[in-house]
């Protein structure tokens, strides 16, 4: 079935392709899960996808399985992850899970041989895996087909994290994908920043040191899967200017900001 978004997509070499959204309510969760583990690789390029079906337990007894984890291949951090359709409930269903991964107990021998056991690139190793799992508690990340607003909200109160991942198919039986929401990268970099007063486009950037395109050149940032484009300025006081290219309507003019850079010198805007 064809859900309610749709996708133009122009190649230079053919000529352009509509692709509509499967619909999220006739989407079978277990296609989701698999697709989007295979996509790992392109979606999270600094980390590993597994399979994880191992039960997790709180020390209340509560326990739930997840479906996926992703870990950082340096080892510096891990995700367990939960993949989940938009036609679930919150409270009956995706909450309880939520409380159980962030507040499951993680055993080192039992888990990191899990994962060693579950990756299928054969790049992870034990002894890694095992101080790894000893030293950090994995962060908890909610995968699901649709936009849910709601949900966004709920999920910061557990310090757990929310993607959208959908699905849409053309005629021609190809699939391509749309990523938004929160996404794990590694950063070499970043800096604090902030709305001027009275500048409802300019982020001022307190430690841009990082930031070596010169003044009026464009810059591409991303904030929540979402590519924005800026203007560089300097400042006088060491800061940075950017100066936003359109409407920043769907900013929080009010907030805190941090802006990353990535080795690959990406631009990451987020919510402080």
């Amino acid at each position: 079935m064809i859900g309610k978004s749709k996708v133009l997509r122009i190649d230079d070499d053919s000529k352009p392709d509509w692709y509509d959204e499967i619909d999220p309510v006739s989407f079978y969760e277990k296609h989701f899960e698999t697709t989007f583990l295979e996509k790992i690789s392109v979606v999270y390029p600094d980390f590993i996808g597994i399979s994880f079906a191992l039960k997790i337990e709180t020390v209340l007894g509560e326990s739930s399985k997840p479906d996926l984890a992703i870990i950082r291949k340096d080892y510096k951090e891990w995700y367990i992850i939960e993949a989940e359709m938009g036609r679930h409930s919150w409270e009956d269903h995706v909450e309880k899970q939520v409380k159980v991964f962030t507040n499951g107990i993680y055993e080192k021998n039992k888990i990191a041989n899990y994962i060693f056991k579950q990756d299928l690139t054969n790049v992870l190793e034990l002894k890694h895996l095992e101080n790894m799992v000893s030293l950090i508690h994995p962060k908890v990340m909610v995968v699901v087909n649709e936009h849910k607003p709601h949900w966004q909200k709920e999920i910061k109160k557990h310090k757990a994290f929310l993607s959208i991942f959908q699905i849409f198919k053309g005629l021609n039986g190809f699939e391509i994908f749309r990523i938004e929401g929160d996404t794990p990268f590694v950063y070499r970099d970043k800096s604090h920043c902030d709305f001027l007063r009275g500048g409802s486009n300019i982020l001022q950037v307190y430690t841009p040191h990082f930031i070596t395109e010169p003044d009026d050149q464009e810059i591409q940032v991303t904030f929540r899967g979402k590519q924005t484009k800026w203007i560089k300025k300097s400042q006088t006081n060491g800061t940075v200017a950017l100066i936003f290219k359109g409407s920043s309507t769907f900013l929080q003019l009010e907030k805190k900001y941090i802006l990353y850079v990535t080795d690959k010198n990406e631009y990451f805007l987020d919510l402080n």
